[in-house]
């Protein structure tokens, strides 16, 4: 068992967990927002994706602050870790900014904005889709289906998921993968395609 400080408050975690996993659900911790993180225990096997970055948190070692990804961060014995921090929420904005600023239609995008205070500015991008990777990685599957009938592929500089409708079953993994809710299932799986392709 582990015991660290998050928030101001202690708190004691199973060895291997993340700063997120000793973060959620604790009475008193501030909430640790995610973009490409699944709580599905259909995909608990999954690693991380540390795609989105928003899941920053401020952890303050030896009188110094450096700024980790929560999901991927192992928690540690004497941690002293701040989710809401005033520099954590200045990156946090940053960062969901950009993703705003290319994904302006997709409503998990909007309400995180919203959430920690960001409006809508300049030219707005209407993508479904933040290249987290999360779906390519559940169609490999960790419980050892492993279609892999995902792929990351580049047009015309253009960087985007695709199905292999021959590998295809339709198994929805990585519809639940998707935490934008941007993948469609009939049949086979629908991806999200960038619009200067459509």
């Amino acid at each position: 068992m582990l015991t660290l400080t998050i928030d101001g408050k202690e708190v004691n975690v199973q060895d291997g967990s993340t700063i997120l996993e000793a973060a959620r659900n604790i009475p008193g911790v501030g909430k640790i927002p995610t973009l490409c993180h699944s709580d599905s225990p259909a995909l608990k096997d999954l690693k991380p994706a540390r795609a989105c970055r928003v899941c920053m948190v401020e952890l303050l070692e030896d009188g110094r602050s450096r700024f980790p990804l929560a999901c991927i961060t192992p928690a540690r014995n004497g941690m002293v870790v701040y989710t809401n921090s005033e520099e954590v929420k200045k990156r946090r904005k940053e960062i969901v900014g950009a993703h705003l600023k290319k994904c302006s239609k997709v409503k998990i995008i909007q309400d995180l904005a919203e959430e920690v205070g960001v409006t809508p500015e300049g030219e707005l991008g209407e993508e479904e889709c933040i290249l987290c990777g999360m779906c390519e990685r559940a169609c490999k599957d960790p419980r050892g289906i492993g279609m892999a009938a995902i792929s990351l592929v580049k047009q015309d500089g253009v960087s985007y998921y695709q199905v292999d409708e021959e590998r295809c079953f339709g198994c929805g993994d990585c519809m639940m993968a998707c935490s934008l809710g941007s993948i469609k299932l009939n049949e086979k799986a629908i991806l999200p395609r960038p619009k200067a392709i459509n």
